[in-house]
């Protein structure tokens, strides 16, 4: 494990996409100072170097690629090491591989929360996203297509197996209310295991 995250919360995020798993992140960091990395980003710099355009076709392919020849932890594993030298609590996005999960718990002593949300109102989101940012040719089909793959359908061991992560979850908070029911339910796990919220907080106002 590495010491210098000895006795700090370090938090993995799973869930489907457009769950909400990157609002939780966001707030971990600006309401609780929580240091943010995303799994994803490990994928994106990979598909940087590789010349290839950042579909999402395209990076879950990367992404398998990088698994099945670097073993299932690699984007752990590099995500890891950028964090060697960082002492507060961390929070990790983007984890969609059993072997992410094991590998983020054997090194880190993660907790994984699972972020879910009611497949119709991803959907909505994924479309409202869509909008938002010019992507005209987003689809219900093409929503269904990538939640199917998120999921494992029909994926190797190497794939994404978002539902297997979700099962290995410590917990599992529900977005089917408000952002500030998510963010709550949040902080409901986090007391549980021993963090104060609060506390976080007051060390942010003197910051």
């Amino acid at each position: 494990m590495y010491t210098s995250l000895m006795n700090k919360i370090v938090i993995g995020l799973v869930g489907p996409m457009v769950s909400g798993k990157g609002d939780v992140g966001k707030y971990l960091k600006r309401e609780l100072g929580f240091i943010y990395e995303s799994l994803s980003d490990r994928v994106r710099e990979e598909a940087d170097a590789r010349g290839v355009e950042r579909f999402r076709e395209n990076l879950v392919d990367i992404g398998n690629d990088l698994r099945e020849t670097n073993g299932n932890a690699v984007l752990a594993k590099r995500t890891i090491e950028l964090l060697y030298d960082q002492t507060g609590n961390v929070v990790l996005d983007g984890v969609r591989n059993p072997g992410e999960i094991d590998y983020l718990r054997r090194e880190m002593g993660a907790l994984i929360f699972g972020i879910d949300a009611p497949q119709e109102k991803r959907l909505e989101w994924y479309l409202d996203r869509a909008e938002e940012r010019g992507e005209d040719s987003a689809t219900e089909e093409d929503f269904y297509r990538a939640d199917s793959r998120d999921y494992g359908v029909g994926e190797a061991d190497s794939g994404q197996q978002v539902g297997r992560c979700l099962e290995m979850a410590d917990c599992i908070i529900y977005n089917d209310g408000s952002k500030k029911q998510m963010y709550e339910g949040v902080e409901y796990f986090l007391i549980r295991h021993g963090f104060s919220p609060e506390g976080a907080r007051r060390a942010q106002e003197k910051k």
